[in-house]
């Protein structure tokens, strides 16, 4: 089986200045610029406090599937897309390669000044220095304590690393 699509990888500590302008490493920039023409999606979480990220083209697949949610009859449904949707704005990377965040997302995820960016499938996560380090504390914990009974996970059955 070949994977298919946009898989993006690996984590990189960032700066956002005083103004809320986020340096995007270079390799990250490279496939902003090749996936969107440096355009991006930046949006809420829906689980964690860090934002999501999403290339255009991406982001573009993500409002599809939330069309898709039978929003008139389900309200967790509408929950999540007035989240994902309401929160959403576009950016495009500037000439050194930065993206200025908007300061009501930087506060729903308490950036600023150090950041990181993780590539997460189809998005990166940014997490302020302090929610990274709680969430990577909480991810041992869980996996520590799911270790004796992984087995258990069917999700994981089959799984190679």
């Amino acid at each position: 089986m070949v994977f298919q699509g946009l898989l993006l990888s690996g984590t990189n500590e960032v700066s956002l200045d005083v103004k809320g302008r986020l340096a995007v490493p270079v390799k990250n920039r490279e496939i902003l610029k090749e996936e969107s023409d440096g355009q991006c999606v930046v949006t809420r979480s829906l689980f964690d406090k860090c934002l999501w990220m999403y290339p255009v083209d991406e982001w573009q697949k993500v409002v599809a599937s939330l069309g898709e949610l039978p929003s008139i009859s389900d309200p967790l449904c509408r929950t999540i897309q007035r989240i994902v949707l309401g929160s959403a704005v576009f950016l495009t990377l500037d000439a050194q390669g930065r993206i200025l965040l908007p300061q009501e997302l930087r506060a729903v995820a308490s950036l600023d000044k150090k950041a990181y960016m993780i590539g997460f499938n189809n998005k990166f996560e940014l997490w302020s220095e302090e929610n990274y380090k709680a969430r990577m504390d909480e991810d041992l914990q869980m996996l520590q304590n799911a270790s004796a009974s992984i087995s258990a996970h069917g999700v994981l059955e089959g799984l190679k690393l």
